[in-house]
């Protein structure tokens, strides 16, 4: 017996231009304009990689197991799908499109798969590290407007890896190397902490089998994480890079700008700058966060 088309069905779905002009029409009628636009350009770029690469059924199915792989490794402490849009460099293009900064202000860059909101509070000059192991380290800078005018009660949010280049949220034996400390009424701030070390990008889960298949460059430079908050000025998000560290020209996730790469000064055991008299090598970071006021 032959079978006949029903002449009463008003959707056509058997050709990739019909595909694509039902599918632009209905999200046509999102009722947000910017998430209207957002949507329509999303799958209009979709639908037109599917069909420039002739994607099949089995790779179209790869790419769902990927996706649910990156989902079953999410989770509070770790952030799969940043930490994707990271190593595809994603992340940084919309950094650099939607935060530009004038001559002068400190350059934003990726937040990475490891910040933790409501981090503990510490007063200025306190040690964050909390037991983290490595060469100590003293932190101090400002944190100014454009102007060089000083910035009172920032918030400062720290993050960073040990020696080992693993997160407290990897390690799981409570909190270190986090923090936050307030800038003081010249804008200054201070801390005690440890050097971070360059560390590959967690391999064990979605991202190691996206690298391992591709580029197979895993590894981050040596970086502190910073975010930083105040009334009235641009949040700010960004490292602070340490100069000499490998992997600068090769960061899994295309974060680094030269303006970010900065000097750890290497000294021997002795009077630190706080006055603190060391017993053993340590390293200081001198560094004056500019961020730029809202509207300006």
């Amino acid at each position: 017996m032959s079978m006949q088309a029903h002449t009463d069905v008003k959707y056509v779905y058997d050709h990739e231009d019909l595909i694509l002009q039902e599918v632009l029409a209905r999200y046509q009628l999102t009722a947000d304009p910017r998430l209207r636009e957002i949507m329509l350009s999303l799958i209009r770029h979709l639908h037109s990689f599917a069909r420039e690469v002739k994607l099949t059924w089995p790779e179209w199915e790869r790419g769902m197991a990927f996706l649910s792989k990156a989902a079953e490794w999410n989770s509070p402490q770790r952030n799969e799908f940043i930490a994707l849009s990271d190593v595809i460099g994603l992340t940084m293009q919309v950094v650099a499109a939607s935060q530009p900064k004038p001559p002068g202000a400190t350059l934003p860059t990726l937040i990475g798969p490891f910040f933790v909101p409501a981090a503990p509070t510490f007063k200025n000059g306190t040690d964050i590290s909390n037991g983290a192991s490595g060469e100590p380290l003293h932190v101090s800078g400002r944190v100014l407007d454009t102007q060089k005018r000083p910035v009172a009660d920032a918030l400062i949010d720290v993050w960073q890896s040990d020696d080992r280049g693993l997160y407290d949220v990897q390690d799981e034996k409570g909190v270190w190397g986090r923090g936050r400390v307030k800038s003081q009424s010249d804008g200054g701030f201070t801390f005690w902490s440890v050097m971070p070390t360059a560390y590959p990008a967690p391999n064990d889960g979605a991202i190691g089998e996206l690298i391992e298949s591709t580029t197979r460059r895993l590894w981050r430079p040596a970086h502190l994480h910073f975010s930083i908050s105040a009334s009235g000025l641009d949040s700010l998000v960004t490292h602070i890079f340490v100069h000499g560290s490998k992997y600068l020209d090769e960061d899994v996730a295309f974060g680094v700008r030269p303006a970010l790469v900065a000097d750890f000064v290497a000294h021997e055991p002795g009077r630190a700058p706080d006055g603190k008299i060391m017993d053993r090598s340590f390293r200081t970071l001198d560094y004056d966060f500019i961020l730029t006021r809202k509207g300006a």
